[in-house]
């Protein structure tokens, strides 16, 4: 029907139309955001009323802290509502409402610009993702350093610039989580499928990779000296 409806309109017209639809997309993945932190609101614990079924003993509804230092708790019971009514699953739904907690109190600049439609909501979500174990202080100065960054440089080298702020806010942090990448590193090889195929993945340092692939190219550059065309 779509398709129909857009053969019919003018090259102008075709990318004019697709402009106002990313405009669209954009505003409504901004108004998505707003939605989680007002629904969030409606269960802090100081004025959630009561609900039925709602226990008075262990193993009662408590309260929980997403997206960071400086959120403000919510009630655990309304994350896996939120996904049940908007179609994801509870894991999804936490990251969510997490992402948008913790772009409100945590990053309050990125959140302006967000609202102001001249940040992307995904960028400033991956931004409230990768920084979620800052702690309040060390947010605010990368929400600072990077708010007006977001959406005017490309994922990489934001991605550095993020880098260096965190290190400069949290040091002993930034040190702890470069270590749990480096004990992230190994080599797993998977099932054979039925066309006799194995799939390799390794992890490593960046100099083993290198090292790696040179020796895969030696060998491949003597097995076409040798007269093996395949690539």
């Amino acid at each position: 029907m779509f398709e129909e409806e857009l053969l019919t309109l003018s090259t102008a017209d075709l990318l004019e139309s697709a402009a106002e639809e990313r405009a669209a997309e954009s505003r409504s993945a901004t108004r998505s955001l707003v939605h989680a932190v007002v629904y969030a609101d409606r269960f802090h614990p100081d004025v959630c009323p009561d609900r039925p079924g709602r226990r008075a003993s262990d193993g009662r509804e408590r309260a929980v802290v997403l997206g960071g230092d400086g959120c403000p708790p919510i009630l655990e019971f309304c994350v896996s509502e939120y996904g049940a009514v908007v179609g994801v699953s509870p894991g999804v739904a936490r990251d969510y409402l997490a992402n948008a907690l913790a772009l409100r109190a945590r990053f309050p600049f990125v959140w302006a610009r967000v609202l102001a439609e001249k940040v992307t909501a995904w960028k400033a979500r991956n931004l409230a993702r990768d920084c979620e174990k800052l702690s309040l202080e060390a947010a605010l100065y990368v929400d600072k350093r990077v708010a007006h960054l977001l959406d005017s440089i490309s994922p990489t080298r934001l991605a550095k610039i993020i880098k260096a702020a965190k290190m400069h806010a949290d040091p002993d942090l930034a040190k702890a989580e470069a270590a749990e990448k480096t004990d992230e590193r190994g080599v797993w090889v998977g099932r054979s499928d039925e066309h006799g195929t194995k799939t390799c993945v390794i992890k490593a340092s960046s100099g083993a990779v290198r090292r790696h692939k040179a020796k895969i190219d030696e060998i491949a550059d003597a097995l076409l000296a040798l007269g093996d065309k395949r690539s």
